[in-house]
């Protein structure tokens, strides 16, 4: 069984066992390719569910700037309306980048995007108490793990999964788009059919997970509404249940010493440890 280390500024080093699946044999030779070098360097999209109040105040007031300069309106930004807000600025980012862009209009709009997204994961936290934490290693914008794209194959769709469970080493999201469980997070009600695209493909970008569980009977029934909602197949091009829908994420281990983790508070002092570092090196081990 193949692991995974991972190294952390503040020290810390945790060990990923890799799930026995072709992907997940696929995806360590791609990171095994990767060098810290590569990796998107940007203070908001690394880790996610970390921050306080004064942080998301900041980085919104940031995120008006950047819609404000490309020439977009940002809506309010508050309990009842950030879902809508973030949602409707949004719908004009892919759009944006058939556009021939100056570098300066090229990296706001970048930047505009990452802090869509780090919002979508602090409020959701802050307004909706989901308790979501995830470190990412981002490699989407490093030519070289582009060239070295790679697909899933077409029997192992069975190991997305929408729940982001503590100890979690999955894939991320590699396009410029949103998958189901993105759309259904945002409640997203505004992007249209072309801005859905299931996972289909991979590189070595990916996600640690170190959110508490939900009531995961309960996602799954709202998730199964939203659907329906947003038009159902009709709308997504699958069937609710068809695994290459790709619901989610596609998971390729888990932390090996999880069982240290059953509890709340060691759970919570881990988090604590990480909340202020980043992931600076990993080591692949046979």
């Amino acid at each position: 069984m193949q692991k995974v280390n991972f190294t952390y500024s503040c020290g810390t080093r945790l060990t990923y066992e890799l799930d026995d699946t072709q992907t997940a044999e696929i995806w360590v030779s791609l990171l095994s390719q990767m060098d810290s070098q590569f990796l998107l360097r940007s203070d908001v999209n690394h880790k996610h569910g970390f921050s306080d109040r004064e942080e998301i105040k900041t980085r919104a007031i940031r995120l008006n700037r950047c819609a404000a300069y490309l020439g977009f309106h940002l809506e309010p930004i508050d309990r009842q309306n950030w879902h809508t807000a973030l949602n409707n600025l949004h719908v004009n980012f892919p759009g944006f980048f058939k556009q021939k862009l100056t570098p300066e209009k090229f990296q706001t709009a970048h930047e505009m995007n990452l802090l869509i997204h780090w919002l979508e994961y602090e409020l959701v936290n802050l307004y909706g108490g989901k308790n979501q934490y995830l470190f990412n290693l981002d490699f989407n914008h490093e030519p070289l793990a582009y060239d070295l794209k790679s697909s899933i194959p077409d029997n192992e769709f069975d190991h997305f999964s929408t729940s982001l469970e503590f100890g979690n080493l999955h894939l991320h999201y590699i396009f410029i788009g949103r998958h189901f469980l993105e759309m259904f997070n945002a409640q997203d009600f505004v992007c249209p059919p072309a801005h859905f695209r299931a996972q289909h493909a991979f590189n070595a970008t990916c996600g640690l997970v170190f959110s508490e569980p939900q009531d995961e009977a309960l996602s799954n029934a709202e998730m199964h509404a939203y659907y329906h909602q947003r038009g159902g197949k009709r709308f997504f091009g699958f069937e609710y249940e068809d695994p290459k829908f790709a619901k989610g994420f596609f998971r390729l281990g888990r932390l090996q010493n999880i069982a240290e983790y059953a509890q709340l508070e060691q759970r919570e002092a881990l988090r604590r440890k990480l909340k202020n570092s980043h992931i600076v090196d990993w080591q692949v081990l046979s």
